[in-house]
């Protein structure tokens, strides 16, 4: 199968990397941005070398970036444009299925594992942080009401680190976000699960 001339070959091996079919990656239609466009797409910042487009399906434009930097330097593996807000990542065969409760649906963080599931059959649906089913109000956005909860099976699975103590041995604020995120879906009726995944991959964050 040919990829879009537009996805940098770089870029479709990270894809990839993170088990994506060249038909999934075909389907989620990613592409490059030029160099002398990085700039105004993402804004300026000297330490990016590439990225890509991720476009959120059914949103009217809205995307997220997968950025490279130039060696020595770094920073948020993942950008959006400013105040653009949380949206979730619906690709059209699970965005087909959302009124009906009677299936089941998946929750994980980030567009590569999103992908990666709904390539293994699953209807999932994509955030893009644990703390982004929010826009800083602790309630849901606008995206989850395309959703039939009400006596719906909903897993969530997020990333293997979520109950990670930090560096000062307290519990991170993923393993709240992930809580609390929970009892809203309880509050709309759905039947909830929370997928504890192995921790035995040592290059998981690798392809993320």
């Amino acid at each position: 199968m040919s990829l879009k001339r537009s996805l940098h070959p770089e870029h479709v091996e990270d894809l990839r990397r993170s088990g994506l079919s060249d038909e999934a990656i075909k389907e989620a239609d990613c592409e490059s941005i030029p160099p002398d466009l990085i700039n105004r797409e993402i804004g300026n910042n000297p330490s990016i070398k590439s990225a890509y487009k991720i476009p959120y399906p059914g949103t009217d434009g809205f995307c997220r970036y997968k950025v490279f930097y130039h060696e020595g330097k770094g920073g948020p593996k993942y950008r959006q444009p400013k105040a653009s807000g949380n949206r979730l990542y619906i690709v059209e065969e699970t965005r087909a299925v959302l009124g009906d409760p009677s299936i089941p649906i998946y929750f994980t963080e980030g567009e590569k594992k999103t992908l990666k599931a709904c390539q293994e059959g699953l209807y999932c649906v994509g955030l893009s942080g644990l703390w982004n089913w929010s826009n800083g109000n602790k309630e849901l956005i606008p995206d989850f009401d395309l959703i039939a909860f009400k006596d719906r099976e909903v897993f969530i699975v997020p990333d293997n680190d979520w109950q990670d103590l930090n560096k000062h041995g307290y519990p991170k604020n993923l393993e709240r976000a992930v809580k609390e995120f929970a009892y809203k879906l309880m509050e709309k009726g759905a039947r909830v699960f929370i997928i504890q995944l192995p921790k035995e991959d040592d290059h998981y964050e690798d392809r993320t």
